[in-house]
């Protein structure tokens, strides 16, 4: 819990930082492309967070590599983590920063799993009735044949589960009483 609360408030003062400067957007976008390289190259990071290794090594490492590719906000970021030593919360910070991001634009992000494919204009209908309030929908689809058949959406922490599977469990349940 403790991380989670330190990832939140670092990701808040960031993203404040941010908004006044106007580009929110692109230290999300940063953000995410540190976080995908540091997964990508599983050694980066382990050298970021290797306790023997030092924070002036680690911030000229990271200099080399995302300097002059990403903004200065970024860079300093990065830099203020590694000075702090909290260069482990990076990931979270990423996380919450999107979540803050999102929510400050009107984007909401909707994840569809579902038997078969979605045609391109079932995926336009999800969007503009789930975006009908006035958000900006983001949906990622994923097939799941062991779904049987409907599909199963994600709205944030919400889950609406429409599948052949949840609907035979359902019916279950009431012959059961």
């Amino acid at each position: 819990m403790k991380n989670a609360t330190v990832a939140k408030r670092y990701a808040e003062a960031l993203f404040e930082v941010a908004q006044q400067q106007g580009n929110a957007d692109t230290v999300q976008a940063e953000l995410s492309a540190i976080t995908d390289a540091l997964k990508a190259h599983p050694e980066l990071e382990q050298m970021l967070l290797h306790p023997s290794i030092s924070t002036e090594v680690k911030k000229k490492q990271m200099n080399e590599l995302f300097n002059g590719r990403v903004s200065a906000i970024v860079m300093n970021f990065i830099q203020l983590l590694l000075d702090r030593r909290r260069q482990e919360d990076l990931h979270s910070i990423a996380e919450e920063f999107t979540v803050l991001a999102d929510k400050a634009s009107g984007r909401v992000k909707v994840k569809v799993e579902s038997a078969t494919p979605l045609s391109e204009e079932e995926i336009s209908t999800l969007k503009n009735t789930l975006g009908a309030n006035g958000k900006q929908i983001e949906v990622t689809a994923t097939v799941n044949p062991a779904l049987i058949g409907g599909a199963k959406v994600r709205v944030g922490d919400t889950v609406f589960d429409y599948t052949v599977a949840a609907q035979l469990e359902r019916f279950r349940q009431t012959l059961k009483y």
